[in-house]
């Protein structure tokens, strides 16, 4: 059986799940950034390299619009 989980909307408080569950597929459909700041998108970006699932895919919201050099 196939396994997803699936995420949202954590606004850059992603390092504050923990004990996330088994899955073989992970999804974070949109806004995990606050600001949509380069510092929060590569955060973000590092957590999600380092989770344990095999797939991941993610998905900007409109809260992840980088802007700036910020």
């Amino acid at each position: 059986m196939l396994k997803i989980l699936h995420l949202s909307d954590t606004h850059g408080q992603h390092r504050k799940l923990l004990n996330l569950p088994p899955a073989d597929i992970l999804v974070h459909s949109g806004d995990f950034t606050m600001q949509g700041t380069i510092k929060e998108t590569i955060d973000f970006l590092e957590w999600l390299t380092d989770l344990p699932y095999p797939h991941k895919i993610f998905i900007a919201g409109n809260h992840d619009a980088v802007i700036g050099d910020t």
